[in-house]
């Protein structure tokens, strides 16, 4: 006999699971974030070494690990974690269920993940679309699952083509998406433009401070908790060159960066964090 499905979207309040390890995220997010999405590309050997190196490269910084994530597969999220979430750095999965516990075979429930002390749950990527057939109302479903479990969804929008405007791509988006997001939730959104991922460069530097700053002003209706990374090969010069062509916009300058498989090296990832902390403490960001 088959449960009768349960969409935590739809669940009464309650109390939230309290995380076995990690930590609950916190009220407001960090102001600055690096993040990397691992996708499929790590082994466990990886995934162990990941972790502590980066720890040990940013202990003498002052910002420590604040502000620092990934989001493996969901083998690898204890390793995680074990290893980057208990030395101050941040916790992803990069999908969810709609549903919460009970016989939903394969399925992981944003219960379970907030249980185990993850922070944010990735939702609306374009390869979760384009290879798996998810459409808007199932990643609305998804954040609405992910909200009510007490995460932060990590949605990603942008336009799929070149030609297409991010204003009405991104609103499109969120109206489909966001219905389910309590008033004042946190949010990160990464504006990551379906064009540019998995290219050999990023979208042009004044696209992205032009779209980060139309996708501000467009969340700010929506809640006051979020945060805005570029994320779509990201490299190394992408972020001083958005910073740069930004110029005095402060909401055209992004929060961070998120990055994919070139972060999966970890001396990419620290290239990163270390040029994305030196622009944005030069700005007095």
């Amino acid at each position: 006999m088959i449960e009768q499905d349960r969409c935590t979207c739809c669940r009464p309040p309650g109390r939230r699971p309290s995380p076995a390890f990690g930590r609950e995220p916190s009220a407001v997010l960090p102001e600055t974030l690096v993040g990397c999405s691992s996708k499929s590309y790590f082994s466990l050997a990886q995934a162990q070494e990941w972790g502590p190196r980066v720890l040990a490269e940013v202990a003498s910084d002052p910002e420590g690990a604040t502000g620092l994530f990934c989001c493996p597969s969901f083998p690898l999220i204890p390793v995680f974690l074990e290893t980057l979430g208990r030395g101050g750095g941040l916790v992803g999965s990069q999908d969810v269920s709609v549903y919460g516990p009970g016989a939903y075979t394969g399925e992981v429930s944003a219960d379970l993940l907030a249980e185990m002390g993850c922070t944010f749950v990735m939702a609306g990527h374009p390869e979760r679309r384009r290879y798996f057939g998810e459409d808007d109302e199932l990643v609305g479903r998804k954040v609405a699952a992910t909200a009510a479990a007490g995460r932060t969804p990590i949605i990603v929008v942008g336009e799929a083509e070149q030609s297409i405007s991010p204003a009405k791509a991104v609103a499109q988006q969120f109206d489909a998406w966001l219905s389910g997001l309590p008033e004042g939730a946190d949010l990160l959104v990464a504006y990551e433009p379906a064009w540019a991922i998995g290219q050999p460069q990023p979208a042009p530097a004044d696209h992205v401070a032009d779209a980060v700053a139309t996708v501000r002003s467009m969340i700010a209706e929506r809640t006051s908790g979020a945060r805005v990374v570029y994320g779509g090969s990201a490299q190394p010069g992408t972020y001083s060159a958005v910073a740069e062509a930004a110029g005095s916009r402060q909401d055209a300058v992004p929060d961070g960066l998120f990055m994919a498989r070139f972060g999966v090296n970890v001396d990419n990832f620290l290239s990163i964090v270390r040029e994305v902390r030196e622009v944005r403490a030069r700005s007095g960001r």
